[in-house]
């Protein structure tokens, strides 16, 4: 499995084998949970819509797309020296400066996915999560020896430089509907939060619950694609008695 340039929460690199069975031939891949990109990394679609709701992450894909060499190059700058407590958290607090402000320049916008970079791969387990200021606050996660996924950026850069991938950030009731205007002959795949296990679990998007209403309206949306635009939908999600009633109208498949 070719891997992504990012750790992230609920990466499918293990059960891709699986899932690839799952993913129907089209032209063009529609992801509105796109998160570490590992699905679009190992399929064969002709063109990719990657969306999130997160723009701090589709705008990294964006710098890496557009500018690889710079933005492989500002990564490594950051990278350099940054192994310890004291400068992880200064590049925290200015990793969520430049978040909170509304319009970056090309150069501020640049920076700031390196240091999204950085933070991916210095923080516990890749963790992203962010308080209700929307601030990241994941901790220093103390490794060792950090990896630096320059070969991964390389690979993820000329592969949706080679589909012309496009980069959307939005919430999906809206970038669903959106990019079906435009695409044609597409299959959905979606990789929501996963409804938890248990009551006493959690599940959240960057730090904002995931509800069992957003599930619901996900459900309503793919149906209404497929009533207006004949689109076919693939969707993960943990398999438990509130996922088995909410996505009724689809057919279940486990995965190993």
């Amino acid at each position: 499995m070719i891997k992504s340039p990012i750790k992230w929460a609920g990466g499918k690199t293990r059960v891709m084998p699986e899932l690839l069975k799952h993913l129907p031939k089209a032209d063009c891949l529609i992801e509105p949970f796109v998160g570490s990109g590992t699905v679009f990394m190992n399929t064969e679609y002709r063109h990719y819509v990657l969306c999130d709701n997160n723009l701090n992450l589709i705008n990294f894909f964006r710098q890496l797309t557009g500018r690889p060499e710079d933005t492989i190059s500002a990564c490594r700058w950051v990278f350099s020296g940054g192994n310890n407590a004291e400068e992880f958290y200064k590049r925290r607090a200015e990793f969520n400066s430049l978040t909170q402000k509304a319009d970056l320049d090309p150069d501020a916008a640049l920076l700031h996915a390196a240091y999204f970079s950085y933070l991916n791969r210095h923080t516990y387990n890749g963790l992203y999560r962010e308080n209700l200021k929307g601030e990241f606050n994941s901790p220093f996660g103390k490794y060792a020896a950090p990896y630096f996924p320059e070969n991964e950026m390389r690979r993820f850069a000329e592969k949706a430089n080679d589909t012309k991938a496009v980069f959307i950030d939005g919430d999906f009731r809206h970038t669903i509907p959106d990019v079906l205007q435009l695409a044609y002959d597409a299959v959905i795949y979606c990789d929501p939060p996963y409804i938890p296990a248990s009551k006493t679990a959690n599940f959240t998007a960057y730090g904002k619950p995931f509800t069992l209403d957003d599930h619901r309206d996900l459900v309503a949306t793919l149906l209404d694609a497929h009533r207006q635009h004949s689109t076919r939908a693939v969707i993960s999600n943990s398999d438990t008695p509130e996922t088995r009633e909410i996505y009724s109208a689809f057919n279940l498949h486990p995965l190993s």
